[in-house]
């Protein structure tokens, strides 16, 4: 796995304090994410969550969705759930493969195109494992983590 190329779907935001000592987050790789929380504990979980919010508009709509800048000092990262970036990884093939793409993946899973329309849809029902056969087919592997990072 040398040559393997990696994209670790994990967003660098800043927080900040208000005049209430509320922590609001910003993130400049998607400037439209905003929350915040009692807290910084707080505000970063909702960050996550509104992170997630943020790319399935984006997927939605039909808009590029940004890979993370690399983190700088005072920066914590989030990451959207785990099939939040699969159905990134998904949409970016079909964008890239173009015309017929999604007859195809359908073709190579052996499924319906209402299946490869559910994995596509921002808000569609689909299990873990279709999203993890979806990529393989198309040549990527899902490759699950659990990484701790101290914050700041």
């Amino acid at each position: 796995m040398d040559n393997a190329e990696f994209t670790v779907f994990a967003y660098p935001v800043r927080l900040h304090k208000d005049e209430d000592g509320r922590s609001w987050v910003e993130c400049r790789d998607l400037p439209e994410l905003a929350t915040d929380g009692a807290d910084e504990g707080e505000a970063l979980a909702e960050a996550s969550d509104a992170l997630d919010l943020v790319i399935r508009d984006r997927l939605q709509r039909g808009e590029a969705v940004p890979d993370p800048s690399p983190r700088q000092p005072g920066e914590n990262l989030v990451c959207p759930d785990h099939v939040t970036a699969y159905r990134v990884v998904l949409a970016r093939w079909v964008a890239t493969t173009g015309r017929g793409a999604q007859s195809q993946l359908a073709r190579r899973l052996g499924k319906g195109e209402t299946h490869v329309r559910r994995l596509l849809a921002p808000n569609g029902g689909a299990s873990v494992k279709s999203f993890v056969e979806a990529l393989s087919a198309v040549g990527y592997a899902a490759v699950p983590s659990l990484a701790v990072m101290r914050r700041g």
